[in-house]
């Protein structure tokens, strides 16, 4: 596995893991995903960070399924990563979909794959 493969792997992961935690109600394991200093912005100007707060964001998130496109990722002279992905949400209580795109900074620390920042931009409601 090349170098690139294995960054891969752990972008995916990561994004996997972001996921299966929120539609899962796991909002503890969810926001620690996020490193020491990440943070999550949304499309309408809040932004939330700190473990707590991100815990609390992803308990008060809607069920359902988050379904993500395949990420387009760039290696970062400083070790961090961008990547940017589509995706789709489709809320289980009443069948509305979300549909935008995932544009995150990603950096190692301890060992892992962890969000600096991600923003989610929400284009269209469906």
């Amino acid at each position: 596995m090349s170098n690139g493969d294995g960054v891969l792997a752990a972008v995916t992961r990561l994004q996997a893991d972001y996921a299966r935690y929120v539609d899962g109600g796991r909002a503890e394991a969810w926001s620690a995903l996020y490193g020491s200093g990440g943070v999550l912005t949304l499309s309408d100007g809040r932004e939330v960070g700190g473990a707590q707060e991100l815990a609390a964001f992803a308990a008060r998130a809607p069920r359902g399924v988050h379904l993500q496109g395949v990420p387009s990722v760039e290696e970062r002279a400083d070790g961090d990563i961008d990547s940017v992905a589509p995706f789709l949400f489709v809320n289980a209580e009443n069948g509305s979909m979300i549909a935008g795109t995932y544009s995150d900074r990603m950096t190692w620390e301890e060992g892992r794959l962890v969000f600096a920042r991600r923003h989610i931009d929400m284009k269209r409601t469906l």
